[in-house]
């Protein structure tokens, strides 16, 4: 089906939302990687802004393309708050690029933005491993990288206080706090169907009163029944 993109006023005034970052409810405990500079473990200062980049050029690319919106709770330290797309891993996007294969991605430039630390394990980029079977369960069900767009319930990497390289479960009034951002994402996309990746996933977005399918987180053994799902998916968006 072919679909009309939205006005480019639409997604300039999502980036510049997002990017500002004013909805977040304790920047202490929640860092946006499109508008936050990590000192320590960011290459450079100009970080946040190859972030939002990345993620201006993918969402760009999907406008009219896209068939399927996959939301998960919230963007984790080794993913999106280095790589600018949720549920994509820096390792992944680089080594794309460097294979002549990033316009799976978007056109334009990939830059890496973590900075190279033994601790991290990320000589090659920051891995996200739940990201990597995200990516391969939605193109082996013969979704096209243009077809999927990738978002989150919360924008925002959420950690512990003082400690920006862990993860945490965002509370019930961080999600409602947020949620204006996701219905500006839900309203880049009119139409399409959601999958929501997990449980708690499943219910912020029904707390929402947004519509979604429910699926398996693929992290904790549950890829197997993640790509069921993507498949049963597949096959229902086809007939």
């Amino acid at each position: 089906m072919s679909r009309a993109a939205p006005p480019d006023s639409a997604m300039a005034a999502f980036m510049a939302r997002l990017t500002a970052g004013k909805l977040i409810p304790d920047p202490a405990r929640m860092f946006n990687p499109w508008g936050d500079h990590d000192a320590e473990h960011d290459l450079a200062a100009s970080a946040a802004a190859i972030r939002a980049g990345h993620l201006h050029g993918y969402l760009a690319a999907r406008l009219v393309r896209a068939r399927v919106l996959l939301v998960a709770e919230a963007p984790s330290y080794s993913g999106a708050k280095f790589s600018g797309i949720a549920m994509t891993s820096e390792r992944d996007m680089l080594a794309a690029a460097a294979n002549g294969a990033g316009a799976n991605y978007f056109d334009g430039p990939i830059a890496r933005t973590s900075r190279p630390l033994a601790a991290l394990h990320n000589q090659a980029g920051m891995l996200e491993r739940t990201a990597s079977i995200v990516w391969s369960a939605m193109t082996g069900a013969g979704f096209a990288p243009q077809e999927f767009v990738l978002w989150n319930a919360v924008a925002y990497h959420p950690h512990e206080a003082g400690q920006v390289l862990t993860n945490r479960t965002p509370t019930r009034p961080e999600t409602r706090a947020l949620r204006p951002l996701l219905e500006d994402f839900l309203a880049l996309f009119p139409g399409r169907p959601v999958l929501a990746l997990g449980r708690v996933c499943q219910g912020s977005l029904t707390d929402m009163g947004i519509e979604a399918a429910p699926a398996r987180h693929p992290s904790y053994g549950g890829a197997p029944e993640f790509r069921a799902a993507v498949l049963a998916l597949k096959r229902r968006l086809d007939v």
